[in-house]
């Protein structure tokens, strides 16, 4: 050992000169590593900001200097929105892991203790890149979890994406930074230090979103530069801090292995719930039949619903929508979970024939009452098709903001997210095996969204439709799937209830302002703190968005030119 003379009076502890420490005042060090954090992140949102109509993909720019696992999670996210082809994909992740793992051997060098010896630089810089590259690898299909939420916009594939990242953080903390990080419990500084950076990049995603557009690159940089104390304070405690317990437990590959065993379950029991055989259950249209003045109602239900023929539904004024189409005699034919995944186009060409039947034997014009993938359909069809027989338009938990990504069908080797595709087959495939549920990547309702996905994004699915009154019933906890601003500024008047993506119907509430809207009564606005509060908690969490005019498959949505489409702007 020796010691480094750092100004007239001053020393610090050194190692031999073959280890090349960083030999500078510790203020220095901590001032460098903020500043680099800072930067990173400031010059993403900037770039960003200044690239389209790519608003919701600033609230992740913090996260381009977040601690392990974070930074990686954020990388792969933008690999699999941005790559073209699979050389694309192959040459980004790359790129990638080289620029990952040189920017954290520097943050790691920086936040060095000077009291300990630190390994070489080239060294230094082998592992970082390496991990980087594992890392990326391990959570990939976490990451295309977050891709099909910004492609569908439902809150439970949110969950699945965040959940296992959040439990496996503070065991992937010390990766790169320590030999053997994988053995023994995490000392309890790297799990405080692993939860507050996941609170700092919620609340950072929060921020940059409720900041004026013009300060969303300052307040990025800002809060990026955050990211860089909490650097600091993490390489100290994995090189000072021996793990609390377990030390030659191999507690880092057993914990993966259970969280990817339990992801799978609980995957595997998600999908056998939509088994199509289970009794349907109907929903609760026998008040709205009772309350409803003397005019006809369709009801269009969401995504695996059933219909087996129940009298509830079957006759006016409120009838079910059928995914089959409908008797010669008018009624609606009964339908399993597996005829709701056809395509938009199928649904609204069953729809258009089933309003124009009610309306010609009524007289009267139709109200439709539409939830979950209904309100996508409902879209579809009075966006494409003449709709003269419609007046009113209820929106029970509508999916909003889908189609923010793309990946091209099957048969497709090169477009936008091609290697994420096959990367959803293959996860979705192994969830279905052996069910009768088709595979969740590929079911023409999910191409319908790609494929059309600017009649969908921003605020088009709330914009108002000339002649059609129109209310919309939101979920609270369907925020945390949509990033902020979907429901401001030139949107339907909108209703916030509390619980989860399509139990609205059932919500006493909301039952209560449909039937005052059905009736032709206004119901004024009603939102709830918790809503936006969700919807700011998850715009940290969501993937980059690809912008609309890069896909030359959207230059066309429906037949209808995309050319100069603001999503955020309803015309």
């Amino acid at each position: 050992m020796y010691r480094a003379r750092l100004g007239r009076d001053r020393w610090v502890d050194g190692v031999d000169r073959d280890t090349r420490r960083l030999v500078r005042p510790r203020w220095a060090r901590l001032a460098l590593l903020v500043a680099s954090c800072a930067a990173v992140a400031g010059v993403e949102a900037g770039l960003v900001q200044h690239t389209g109509n790519l608003g919701p993909t600033t609230y992740i720019a913090p996260q381009a200097s977040a601690l392990w696992p974070y930074d990686t999670f954020h990388d792969v996210r933008w690999v699999l929105v941005y790559h073209r082809s699979w050389l694309g994909f192959v040459g980004e992740s790359a790129v990638a892991i080289v620029l990952r793992g040189l920017f954290c051997t520097m943050l790691t060098a920086l936040a060095w203790p000077a009291r300990a010896p630190r390994p070489p630089l080239p060294r230094l810089a082998a592992r970082n890149m390496a991990f980087a590259a594992a890392l990326g690898a391990f959570l990939s299909p976490w990451g295309a979890m977050s891709v099909v939420v910004a492609g569908v916009s439902l809150v439970w594939y949110l969950w699945a994406a965040i959940i296992p990242l959040l439990i496996m953080a503070p065991f992937l903390q010390r990766g790169a930074i320590v030999p053997r990080w994988w053995r023994g419990v995490p000392p309890a500084g790297t799990v405080v230090i692993s939860i507050l950076n996941f609170v700092t990049l919620t609340l950072s995603g929060a921020f940059v979103a409720v900041v004026p557009p013009g300060w969303r690159t300052a307040a990025a940089t800002l809060l990026g530069g955050a990211n860089g104390l909490l650097w600091y304070q993490a390489v100290r405690t994995a090189v000072l801090v021996q793990p609390a317990r377990w030390r030659r437990v191999p507690a880092t590959p057993i914990v993966a292995a259970v969280v990817v065993i339990a992801a799978l379950a609980a995957g595997r029991v998600s999908q056998l719930r939509l088994e199509p055989d289970r009794p349907s259950e109907p929903p609760v249209l026998s008040d709205l039949e009772t309350q409803v003045m003397h005019r006809p109602v369709i009801y269009l239900a969401g995504h695996n619903s059933r219909y087996d023929g129940e009298r509830s539904g079957a006759s006016l004024p409120v009838v079910r929508f059928s995914y089959r189409g409908l008797h010669p005699d008018g009624r609606p034919r009964p339908y399993t979970a597996r005829d709701t995944h056809q395509s938009l186009e199928t649904s609204a060409t069953l729809l258009d024939a089933q309003v124009n039947h009610i309306n010609r034997i009524t007289g009267q014009k139709v109200a439709i009452l539409a939830q979950s993938e209904g309100t996508l359909i409902t879209r579809y069809y009075l966006t494409t098709r003449p709709h003269p027989a419609v007046d009113t338009l209820a929106l029970l938990s509508p999916v909003l903001r889908s189609g923010r990504i793309y990946y091209p069908p099957r048969d497709q080797t090169a477009g936008w997210g091609v290697a994420t595709g096959w990367q959803l087959r293959a996860i979705f495939a192994t969830l279905t095996v052996g069910t009768r549920i088709p595979n969740a990547a590929e079911e023409p309702v999910v191409r319908s969204i790609l494929d059309n996905a600017p009649l969908f994004r921003g605020r088009q699915l709330l914009c108002p439709i000339a002649g059609v009154r129109m209310a919309a019933f939101l979920p609270a906890l369907d925020g945390f799937a949509n990033p902020p601003e979907a429901t401001a500024g030139g949107t339907v008047p909108t209703v916030n209830v509390a619980g989860p993506h399509g139990l609205v119907i059932d919500h006493p509430l909301a039952l209560r302002r449909l039937v005052v809207f059905l009736n032709g009564q206004p119901i004024g606005e009603r939102r709830r703190w918790d809503y936006a509060a969700s919807e700011y908690a998850g715009a940290a969490w969501q993937a980059p968005v690809l912008e609309i005019p890069l896909n030359p498959v959207w230059r066309t949505a429906a037949g209808k030119s995309t050319r100069g489409l603001d999503p955020d702007q309803c015309r």
